[in-house]
């Protein structure tokens, strides 16, 4: 099963989903520079994720006095460990990420403005990112109400994955079989229906939905443990694990605030594991034909949620120390970020080798494979 190769490049869909009208993705040149942008992007932003992590579990988010944009009247802050923790997050996102950001989209727009799984995704990270920073704005200046920090939080993660939808976007390319005609699939090796059977005896068959349902679980536990951090009294309400005050049913509205969390972890969690073990299975089986990305994926997002299990007991146990619980939310969102990059890259790799091993892959191939430049 092999994806259509045009003059050394795969193709990628146009503006009407049709590889006909596809435009390549070149190796070098703005492509290459398409691909960098997008990845720096997501581990930026992942960072800056963990930071404004660190800003609330050490209770900086007011370490400016409340302003925005200056901090203490100021473009330099005081120094003092609020403000530095606080003021590093902003510049962080100002300096780092939003030109990152707009970079990508920029290259997307001029080059790529035809290749809509690239272009819709870059442009919606751009509004998203604007969005993100006016509601930190609003964050600071109504001094931290709860639901305007889980909301900013929620926004972040929510960047985060169209960050990882357009760097997916730009590594693979692959022609859908289900609108191929079969005479030119079976002259180009690609999947018919024999191979769609196969998927199924092989368990592939509704795997990219199944990772999609567990992205979106795994997101619900996000904003359900931010909502403990965000509700004030919530965390510290049941400082025994896996107990609360010595039972397993909370006594008042903050002991079952904290508790939903865990019920929604352990519930998320088997889902989570069960799906990453079917992706690591099917990851296997295509070995073989040299794609390895779904394999690694899912073995990483399993060390991930159960390292943040381990560490989300260890921070009640040592009664939430601040480096257990920044480490706790830089695991969680590594987690957010490997399921959602599971769910994408089994939804590009859906219908070729996933179920069958020794065919070809449509995996990314860094010095090959990729979007190509607008000629027009």
């Amino acid at each position: 099963m092999k994806a259509e190769v045009k003059s050394g490049a795969v193709a990628s869909y146009g503006e009407s989903g049709n590889p006909s009208s596809a435009q390549p993705i070149s190796p070098g040149g703005d492509g290459r520079w398409l691909r960098r942008f997008a990845v720096t992007s997501v581990i930026a932003t992942f960072f800056l994720i963990v930071l404004g992590g660190v800003v609330r579990v050490t209770g900086s988010g007011l370490g400016c006095g409340g302003e925005w944009p200056l901090c203490d009247g100021s473009l330099i802050p005081p120094l003092t460990k609020e403000d530095i923790i606080e003021y590093s997050h902003r510049l962080v996102a100002s300096a780092i990420v939003g030109p990152l950001v707009a970079a990508t989209f920029l290259i997307a727009l001029l080059k790529y403005r035809r290749v809509m799984s690239v272009l819709v995704p870059a442009a919606i990270s751009l509004v998203l990112l604007l969005a993100q920073a006016g509601l930190g704005g609003v964050t600071v200046l109504t001094e931290l109400p709860g639901h305007i920090v889980a909301a900013h939080m929620a926004l972040a993660q929510g960047l985060l994955a169209c960050l990882i939808l357009t760097a997916v976007a730009t590594l693979y390319a692959k022609d859908s079989p289900s609108r191929v005609h079969p005479s030119r699939a079976a002259a180009e090796g690609m999947p018919d229906a024999s191979d769609q059977e196969a998927a199924s005896k092989y368990g592939a068959a509704g795997f990219p939905m199944l990772a999609a349902v567990a992205a979106l679980a795994t997101y619900a536990m996000l904003l359900s443990g931010s909502y403990v951090t965000a509700t004030p009294g919530a965390l510290a309400a049941c400082p025994q694990w896996p107990l609360c005050g010595g039972s397993l049913l909370p006594s008042d509205t903050l002991q079952a605030i904290h508790m939903l969390h865990r019920v929604v972890a352990a519930v998320v969690g088997g889902l989570l594991l069960y799906t990453l073990y079917r992706g690591y299975r099917l990851g296997v089986t295509s070995l073989s034909s040299g794609e390895t990305a779904l394999m690694v994926f899912c073995a990483l997002g399993a060390a991930l949620f159960l390292a943040q299990v381990f560490i989300g007991a260890v921070a009640i146990w040592t009664h939430f120390p601040v480096v257990i619980r920044a480490i706790h939310i830089g695991l969680a969102t590594g987690v957010w970020g490997v399921i959602v990059t599971v769910a994408l890259i089994s939804r590009h790799l859906e219908g070729t080798d996933l179920s069958a091993s020794g065919e070809s892959s449509s995996r990314p191939d860094m010095g090959s494979a990729a979007v190509g430049p607008e000629t027009a």
